[in-house]
Order: structure tokens, then sequence, then C-alpha cells
């Protein structure tokens, strides 16, 4: 096996055996670092809604240089030629676009990373040319590579491939939602030849790169459809379960402080039957925020059922855990709900149990913060209790 085919193998395979995004991105620069021995690489990714390329990962740029770039989406930039169009572009000139000029390009490869499957442009054209380097790959269309056929003859370039595509209707159909970004491969430092073969091998990974993108995507929005209320956003019974069975065994095993607070909403029938259930669903979800935006960024919140909220405080004993619940409460009470223009006041009611003090299992801390949750409700509720 020749060892551009091994390259591609080995580098496919490794940027699938991740379904984390970040991952992926960094092991994509890293390969095409190390296998090709550009002067310098680097990761743009393109944010849809803004229209920018914000730069992501580099290696010999400056640090922070490519970090801290972002490009306007224009059609007259070079940079931004291959979100357009969907194929590689070269910049060889010492006076490139602004853009390629703020990175000090004068060497270089722009390679679009790919997101989506698309149909293989000689089984949409019926294409009868088979010796086209495209024909019969489903992975590969024609724009990718030169020496193609679509003309009748072959292109000798990139460049010239570029001027046959521009009046291809397949090509002509390509849409900009199907690009996760672009990878620069530079040498203009040591001016070093970046050859056709080079960039074909390249663009075929970044169409792979590009599909495990979009797997990884798919893949963490299922996953957070699975792990979220669909309501207020917050975590859900199940997935809080396992992560206060987790922290638990941390607890137990390492001498962790863990504290549980257990809260629900004071008559929230009263609310459903006076205003509709509707105005109950906002009220849910505007308890939901105040409390996420009242924890730190390591605690876990999450919707326990009906109008009942469970928060896992990691490293919090029973003194801090309280004073958090009472912070909450505060909040709660102190800013009451509006629906059309009219207060509606809203309580909450706390139970904390802590690690250690009231149990040393899941099931106990459950059962302690209940229990002091009853107990705020049957001492007039909008207060803190402990069992």
């Amino acid at each position: 096996m020749e060892n551009t085919e091994l390259t591609l193998l080995e580098m496919i395979g490794s940027v699938y055996e991740d379904l984390d995004t970040d991952k992926i991105e960094e092991r994509f620069v890293e390969l095409v670092n190390d296998r090709f021995h550009f002067d310098r690489v680097a990761l743009f990714f393109l944010k849809h809604r803004k229209e920018v390329l914000q730069g992501k990962l580099s290696r010999g740029f400056a640090p922070g240089m490519i970090e801290n770039t972002v490009i306007p989406i224009k059609t007259d930039s070079t940079i931004v030629r291959p979100l357009i169009t969907g194929i590689p572009a070269r910049i060889c000139t010492d006076d490139p676009g602004q853009s390629e000029r703020l990175l000090g390009l004068a060497n270089s490869v722009l390679v679009p990373i790919v997101n989506k499957k698309r149909i293989p442009c000689w089984e949409i054209k019926n294409c009868n040319q088979p010796g086209c380097p495209a024909y019969g790959k489903k992975w590969l269309r024609c724009w990718l590579v030169p020496e193609t056929r679509c003309s009748g003859e072959a292109a000798a370039s990139l460049a010239e491939k570029a001027g046959q595509c521009s009046t291809c209707p397949i090509f002509a159909t390509f849409n900009m939602d199907a690009i996760e970004g672009v990878l620069v491969a530079d040498n203009s430092i040591s001016n070093r030849p970046i050859t056709e073969d080079t960039i074909t091998l390249i663009s075929v990974i970044g169409h792979t790169v590009g599909m495990a993108i979009n797997n990884s995507k798919i893949y963490m929005k299922t996953l957070d459809v699975a792990i979220r209320d669909s309501l207020t956003s917050l975590h859900n019974r199940r997935y809080f379960n396992e992560r206060l069975l987790d922290e638990v065994e941390r607890a137990r095993r390492y001498g962790d402080s863990l504290s549980l607070i257990m809260c629900d909403i004071d008559h929230f029938k009263r609310i459903n039957d006076t205003y509709g259930h509707p105005v109950g669903d906002e009220v849910l979800c505007w308890v939901a925020e105040t409390l996420r935006k009242g924890l730190r960024k390591t605690d876990v919140i999450s919707r326990y059922g009906g109008e009942e909220f469970a928060v896992l405080l990691s490293n919090a004993g029973r003194d801090q855990a309280f004073a958090i619940a009472e912070k909450l409460r505060r909040s709660i009470e102190e800013c009451p709900f509006v629906h059309r223009e009219s207060p509606i006041a809203v309580t909450l009611s706390f139970g904390i149990s802590t690690f250690g003090v009231d149990s040393r299992k899941f099931e106990g801390l459950i059962e302690s913060a209940d229990k002091a949750l009853y107990k705020a409700k049957a001492q007039g509720r909008n207060r803190v209790c402990t069992p």
C-alpha cells in the first residue's frame, strides 16, 4: 500500500475515534501538521449566524494570532472563497487581500471542511468519463481534484478546474451551510511548493473531518435531549440522579464535602388555577433560570419533577449550602414574576441534606432533603430548613 493511502487511512481512522468536536478538530490539525510538515497550520470555524470566520486552532503562528482573528464573510476575500465554492483555494502572491495580509500568507492552500455527504457528481450527471479521478468514488466530487474530464478534456490544475466548475450546475448548487470551516496550510516561510496531490489528500480528509464533526453534533444534540427537561432546559431527574451517585462515591472515597438542595414552588397549583397552565409553564421557566443564575458553574441543577427542583452542590458543607439556598430563596421572593405588567408573587421552600451529616448514601441524602423540604412547608413555606 502506498504511503499516501496509509496516511489517508490513518488520518480518517484517527478523527473518527472521538465524538467530541474539539478533540476531532485538534487531532485534525495535529495530523496535518505532523504528516505534511507545513510551516504553519490554522483552523477557522464558520459562525453562520454572525457570518464570520473565527480562528480556533493553530500551529506555527504567533501565540493568539489565529485565535484572535475574526474575518467577515465577503466573497471578494480569498480566505473566504472555499466557503462559497466548496473547492480548495491557493494563495500564491506577494500582494494578497487584506485578510491574507493580516495573516502573512503568500504560499498557502485553503481547504474547506465540508460536513454533509452529497451525491457524487458522476451519478447526478450520468457521467460517462471513467477516466476521471472522481468517477465511481462515493466520497469525492470532481472539483476536489485536477485532471477531471467533465468538459471533455483534463484540467491541469485546480485553478483551471475552478474555471470549468464555475459553469457546472452541480457545482453552483453548493450550500455554505454544508461548511464547518477552513483549514489553512501555509508554507510562506520556507516557500516550499504545495503539490496538487497534497491538496487533494487534505481535501478528502477535510471532508471526513467535516462528517465526523457533523456526527458529533448530532450525537451531542441527541444526548442533550436525553438528559434535559424539554420545558426548562435544565437537567432531568435521571441525569441528576446519575451525577449524585457519582458525587456520593467521590465524597466517600476522597472525603470531599457534598450537599443537596431540594426545593419546590409554593402554592403552584394556585398559580395554574388562577392564571392557566401556560402561565404556570412560564413561571417554571422563570424560576429555573433564576435558580441557575444564582448558582456556581460547578453546581448541577435539575427539574426533579413537576414544580420541584434539585441542586447538587459539590465541595459545599452544610453552612455553605444553607447560605446558597437562602440566597436563592431571596432572589425569587424579591423579584416577582411579571405577567402582562402585573406581578405574581412566587416563593420557594428549600430543604437541605449534607453528606456525612445526614447520610453517606444516595438514598439517604434524597430522603433527608425531602424531609427538610416538608419541614419548610409545614413551618409556613418560603424558608430554608435542614432535617
